[in-house]
């Protein structure tokens, strides 16, 4: 008698976790196989799964080395538009600022030199000597000047230099006249620079045969005149008259009758020792030179009138 086949088994349920388990592997599986079709390029890399089944090690960024992009020829690089900028004003805002009014100084009348306040004395100069006011204030104003021991010697005749310099320092006459070459002044003569602009400004001049004949003693009457030529001050319509009225009046030159008279009307007399005399022909002394600038700068308003 044949034995009959055994029963075939009966297959087992599979419960709901083994189905997740299942379908789990077959998912991964799945995944596998799609990303190696993938990579059939560039080679077969487990470590660029996507799992992670095998961890890379990650990198360490160096700061001196740069990796430059693998360049594609068959890209071509479109640069980008840059943009344009348009520009906007700058609007400043400024504090406001007080306008400053100046303020103008007063003008100085003069250009004289202005006096010192130190009191300057002369042992032979008293306060009681005739021309003592006029020599302390230009001497205080530097227009003259003493002599080694405190003394001013105001009886010393004033030589035709001397007076050149006096008249350089007292006033500011604007050149008129052409610079003249004397035979007898040196470059080198001390007083050569105030000759000059005596000469210039029309207070001096010199004599024929072009020299200046600086050693002279100068004349009262020639001092009068070259006051009044330099300052060109009027000559009064009657100088005879004006004159006249002295008791030396015929010892004037007849050349300088007009400048004297002029001289006259303007105060520049000193007539000292007598009122009554002109003394035109003397030798002007110190003290006659310190009276009549000083009498001529306070016709110009530059000086106070001294009372007499």
């Amino acid at each position: 008698m044949t034995a009959s086949p055994e029963p075939p088994p009966s297959r087992k349920k599979l419960d709901t976790d083994e189905l997740i388990a299942i379908l789990v592997a077959f998912g991964s599986i799945g995944t596998i196989f799609f990303w190696a079709i993938g990579q059939s390029d560039s080679g077969f890399d487990l470590s660029s799964m996507s799992g992670g089944l095998i961890p890379r090690p990650a990198p360490v960024p160096s700061p001196l080395t740069t990796i430059a992009p693998r360049a594609n020829p068959s890209i071509t690089a479109v640069p980008a538009p840059q943009a344009t900028l348009s520009p906007s004003p700058e609007v400043f805002t400024s504090d406001p600022v007080t306008s400053v009014v100046p303020v103008p100084l007063p003008a100085q009348p003069f250009s004289t030199p202005a006096p010192s306040p130190d009191v300057i004395a002369f042992s032979d100069v008293p306060p009681t000597y005739w021309a003592a006011p006029y020599i302390i204030a230009l001497t205080q104003r530097g227009v003259l000047g003493g002599f080694p021991g405190g003394t001013f010697q105001p009886d010393k005749p004033v030589t035709r230099a001397e007076f050149a310099g006096i008249v350089s320092k007292a006033f500011d006459q604007a050149p008129t006249q052409p610079s003249l070459q004397f035979e007898d002044i040196a470059p080198t003569y001390w007083a050569n620079a105030a000759i000059e602009k005596s000469v210039q400004t029309g207070f001096m001049n010199g004599y024929p045969g072009e020299v200046f004949r600086p050693d002279q003693p100068i004349l009262l009457s020639q001092l009068q005149v070259a006051l009044i030529t330099g300052l060109n001050l009027p000559t009064p319509a009657n100088p005879e008259q004006v004159v006249g009225k002295y008791a030396d009046a015929q010892e004037v030159p007849k050349w300088a009758v007009d400048k004297v008279a002029a001289a006259i009307e303007s105060g520049l007399v000193t007539n000292y020792p007598d009122s009554n005399k002109l003394n035109p022909n003397r030798s002007a002394t110190r003290a006659d030179a310190a009276a009549l600038v000083y009498e001529a700068l306070a016709k110009q308003g530059k000086v106070k009138q001294i009372q007499k």
